[in-house]
């Protein structure tokens, strides 16, 4: 069998992509979901923005705009975000059945989802 990639590699694996979340986006995407951690309910704590489809599942080459799309933007508790990791929604919710979360916790959560990426946006002038 041959080989034909550097050092004798059968492909190279894409780098994911880079994309940031900016600052105003952040605070637009946060406003939007009432400045609560869509996956638990958090308020009053450090949130991050969360990509629903994780960076890691994007190749290098995504446009930024798709990557960082309000529709795949979601707040999210430090904690929260940090154990969803580079899961998509499905492999998270799957990930938190097996650590002995309720089912109708998990439902909620993946509901709650859905429709935080389905509202719009506030307008950046009310920002």
């Amino acid at each position: 069998m041959s080989t034909s990639g550097p050092a004798g590699r059968r492909f190279t694996i894409p780098a994911p992509s880079r994309a940031e979340v900016g600052p105003a986006l952040a605070f637009r995407i946060q406003e939007r979901d009432g400045f609560e951690c869509v996956y638990c309910g958090a308020i009053g704590v450090t949130f991050e923005v969360d990509h629903v489809r994780a960076r890691a599942h994007f190749p290098a080459s995504a446009p930024v705009s798709a990557v960082n799309s309000p529709r795949n933007l979601v707040t999210a508790c430090t904690d929260c975000n940090q154990a969803k990791g580079p899961h998509e929604l499905p492999g998270f919710t799957k990930l938190l059945r097996h650590r002995g979360v309720p089912s109708q916790v998990v439902t909620d959560v993946a509901r709650r989802v859905r429709a935080a990426v389905r509202r719009r946006l506030p307008s950046a002038a009310n920002s």
